[in-house]
């Protein structure tokens, strides 16, 4: 069911441009990644985020960003974490657990 779908689309309402997921730390990658699994499995199953046009998947994200009621810090992390791994420069799955540094 793609209307609920994109808890994990969270965060772009608000969010200023897309900073690379090259300038993201390992502890932001594990934030992103807390936030994503807690926030989004909260109310759906995850959903793959590449199988969205990119239109559909800001559209989800600022639905998303409302209905879950994510700090805008929270909103830019996870943001840019999966903006990274859309663009296929994170390894892994965004519900992953995060790999210790």
């Amino acid at each position: 069911m793609r209307a609920s779908f994109p808890c994990l689309l969270l965060a772009l309402a608000g969010v200023g441009p897309a900073i690379s997921a090259d300038e993201l730390t390992a502890k932001e990658i594990a934030s992103a990644q807390k936030i994503y699994v807690a926030k989004c499995a909260k109310c759906h199953r995850f959903y793959e985020p590449m199988s969205y046009s990119a239109q559909d998947w800001q559209t989800w994200m600022e639905k998303m960003s409302k209905k879950s009621k994510l700090k805008a810090d929270q909103a830019r992390v996870l943001t840019r974490y999966l903006d990274g791994y859309r663009a296929g420069r994170l390894p892994g799955k965004p519900q992953d657990k995060p790999r210790s540094q």
